[in-house]
């Protein structure tokens, strides 16, 4: 493995940079907006679009064309479709946490995996507990408040309730992307922790944490990511992510068809009425919007839905700022076929990647599934990061034999000793350093550590 470079350095310092500008969300947009500089807040996402546009002058590719082209194809669709071409840009700024990510050197993953990084990781986390933890005795500034950016009145932090009981934001911006965070930090510290009590300490505050939120998503996709981790081999945790992919697609359709068939507005449960929202509201009338017209094959086109829709105006006559599921907010961007390939390379990498070798990614990857069921998980900067890094780490993973081999792909000179150069590598049930991470794996974890 080659030594990090001051490239691979600055990459992982702006990648811990916006996951924390994400955590500390709402007081950094507070205090901007006091000295009067609230452009500032998205210095982060200017630094990852410069990193972006740097590699891809640096180290062109010919999938950065393929990409580029198919984003442009795609534009036509929102320009036809009557979408402003500044919301276009928009949502290319939106997703840009992603993209970057994407750009990872196996070098900066391994950064990323050293004790400073996961030092780092572990003072966000406590901050996202102390924050909630303060907003649980006195109400946050910040809440409710919104600045002038460009034009277009941004909320600070959002204000909102569940019934009468308010939903604590803490240092975040709302919170679901509170509640995200610490679902993020958590898994991602306690598959790389090896004391018990540092793990039972850590879930205990995240649980604490995210109950302050009360958002349903990341508890549930926590107590999943726990079980797994506590009792289940890295394969078994692989086929998980497969069908977690299958409940993401199936949730909206399903619901689409029960009220098609049935009246489900007739009851009404509070603990659960978001998640009842969406089953009788937010889906269906999505997906009966995107049926209109035939617009479900090709989309709305990006910067038609989603948070640039808030923004910008739009004439498409039904509700387009959020869908609730990742998989319906790809269709409603890219239409039914765009969404077809986009699952089917994700299920392509899952397939190819070590089943061993990268443990940590798929619990983080099984976390993130679960969470897309019923969060659109595209329009958090945290989750964008991290699912970006995570699709990384198992492209890394990926074993030679899948692999062009050519004296460009670092990848491709990464050998195991008594094996060839062109073969995959192997983990057995020991404890191994993946050469191409340098990090530890275990091929059976059924326990916390």
């Amino acid at each position: 493995m080659n030594r990090a470079t001051l490239e691979d350095k600055l990459w992982v310092a702006t990648f811990i940079i916006a996951v924390s500008s994400d955590v500390l969300s709402g007081v950094i947009r507070y205090a901007t907006s006091m000295i009067h500089l609230a452009p500032a807040t998205y210095l982060p996402k200017a630094l990852m679009l410069a990193w972006v546009l740097l590699i891809i002058i640096k180290r062109p590719k010919a999938n950065h064309a393929l990409i580029a082209l198919y984003l442009l194809a795609q534009s036509f669709v929102s320009l036809a479709h009557g979408v402003a071409p500044e919301a276009v840009g928009f949502w290319v700024w939106t997703v840009m946490p992603m993209l970057f990510a994407l750009t990872a050197s196996p070098q900066a993953l391994q950064l990323l995996n050293s004790g400073a990084a996961r030092i780092a990781f572990f003072l966000l986390a406590a901050a996202c507990f102390t924050g909630l933890l303060l907003n649980s005795f006195a109400p946050m500034p910040w809440v409710g408040q919104s600045v002038s950016v460009g034009g277009h009145n941004v909320a600070v932090a959002m204000n909102s309730y569940v019934g009468v009981a308010s939903r604590l934001t803490g240092f975040g911006r709302d919170s679901a992307s509170t509640g995200l965070m610490v679902g993020l930090l958590t898994t991602w510290l306690l598959t790389r922790t090896r004391s018990s009590l540092l793990q039972l300490a850590l879930l205990g505050c995240a649980g604490a944490a995210v109950y302050a939120t009360t958002n349903k998503t990341a508890p549930v996709a926590m107590v999943l990511v726990v079980c797994a981790h506590c009792f289940f081999a890295t394969p078994t945790i692989k086929r998980a992510c497969l069908w977690a992919i299958g409940v993401a697609v199936g949730f909206p359709i399903v619901t689409f068809l029960a009220t098609a068939a049935i009246n489900l507005a007739g009851s009404s449960y509070v603990t659960l009425a978001s998640f009842q929202d969406r089953m009788w509201n937010t889906w269906p009338r999505l997906i009966e919007g995107l049926l209109k017209d035939n617009r479900i094959w090709l989309g709305l086109g990006p910067g038609g839905f989603g948070s640039a829709s808030t923004y910008y105006e739009s004439a498409f006559g039904f509700q387009v700022a959020y869908a609730d599921n990742t998989v319906l907010y790809a269709v409603a961007s890219f239409g039914l076929i765009g969404t077809v390939v986009l699952v089917w390379a994700l299920v392509r990498l899952m397939l190819r990647a070590d089943d061993n070798a990268v443990r940590t990614s798929w619990v983080m990857l099984l976390y993130l599934l679960f969470a897309c069921a019923s969060t659109d998980i595209c329009e958090s900067i945290g989750c964008l990061l991290f699912l970006g890094v995570t699709i990384r780490y198992l492209h890394v993973s990926v074993p030679e034999t899948y692999s062009r081999l050519s004296p460009m792909n670092p990848l491709s000179r990464i050998t195991v000793p008594g094996q060839t150069p062109a073969s995959g590598v192997v983990i057995d049930e020991h404890q191994h350093l993946d050469p191409r991470l340098n990090a530890p794996v275990t091929g059976y974890g059924r326990h916390l550590t």
